[in-house]
């Protein structure tokens, strides 16, 4: 299983996760809905981006390309919050990039996307 890169900085600005739902829902003619557990995990998606240096950046998209077939496959990836590894993958293996001047001598790179995992 390949492992998501162990260099970059990921940003908390804008980091948050949407768990899916595990439970479905009906109503009924009388009386509260019913609910019921139907997945033994549920699918958490969270908006990431890391910060890589200009080099770390041409490695990363290289990672994506060879290593998890352009974002398709499952990577290993540590859960900031629980120090957990989970499998991840990109969401429909899309991302976005922006640079910007750190300093005068060195160029950075935010790379965001939708994290896909299953907890």
């Amino acid at each position: 299983m390949p492992v998501f890169p162990s260099y970059g900085e990921l940003l908390l600005s804008g980091f948050n996760e949407t768990p899916g739902t595990s439970v479905v829902r009906t109503e009924m003619e009388s009386g509260p809905a019913k609910q019921a557990k139907v997945r033994s995990k549920e699918l958490v998606k969270r908006n990431v981006t890391y910060r890589f240096t200009s080099a770390e950046y041409i490695t990363w998209k290289e990672w994506r390309r060879d290593d998890i077939a352009m974002g398709a496959l499952y990577f290993d990836w540590v859960n900031p919050l629980t120090g957990d590894t989970v499998q991840g993958r990109i969401e429909n293996g899309d991302y976005s990039a922006s640079a910007f001047n750190a300093n005068e001598d060195a160029l950075k790179w935010d790379v965001s996307f939708v994290l896909e995992t299953y907890e």
